[in-house]
């Protein structure tokens, strides 16, 4: 009966797990915000944003669109906009984001991938040049019909 009870929470509303509390398992949510003020032994994956507060340590995988990271995760995060990792956060684990801002105090133990609308600009600009390639190629014949009526 506990999952029916996870896909009744609404879209817009908050979660806060507080300090001294400590979940065993993993957690889907669509809540605007997710706040773990205490630990999670167990996944978090929410559609909304995730806060991870001083005390707050998750021992589990994140998906989450922005994550606020104070305390401590154990695990991958893949955040669809951006992290922000505050004084003494700390990350180990491998992470996928658009956008990375951190604390210089910030721990992060891993591999990071980012991908942003510029990089995905400069990959297309590469791919363009085969074309203006192909370009070039379409003048060399105009040039060898033009040595041809010489002759």
């Amino acid at each position: 009966m506990g999952k029916r009870n996870r896909g009744n929470v609404a879209t817009g509303e908050n979660t806060v797990i507080g300090e001294g509390t400590v979940i065993k398992g993993d957690i889907v949510s669509d809540s605007a915000v997710i706040r773990v003020d205490g630990q999670v032994d167990g996944g978090i994956q929410t559609k909304g944003d995730l806060i991870i507060a001083t005390q707050g340590v998750v021992n589990g995988d994140v998906t989450a669109t922005n994550l606020n990271l104070a305390g401590k995760i154990l695990g991958d995060v893949e955040i669809g906009n951006k992290i922000e990792i505050e004084a003494n956060g700390k990350l180990l684990g491998n992470i996928s984001t658009k956008l990375l801002a951190m604390d210089e105090t910030a721990v992060i133990q891993g591999n990071v991938n980012m991908t942003s609308d510029t990089a995905e600009t400069a990959d297309n600009k590469t791919e363009e040049k085969p074309a203006s390639e192909a370009e070039d190629k379409a003048d060399a014949p105009k040039e060898d019909s033009k040595a041809e009526d010489n002759a």
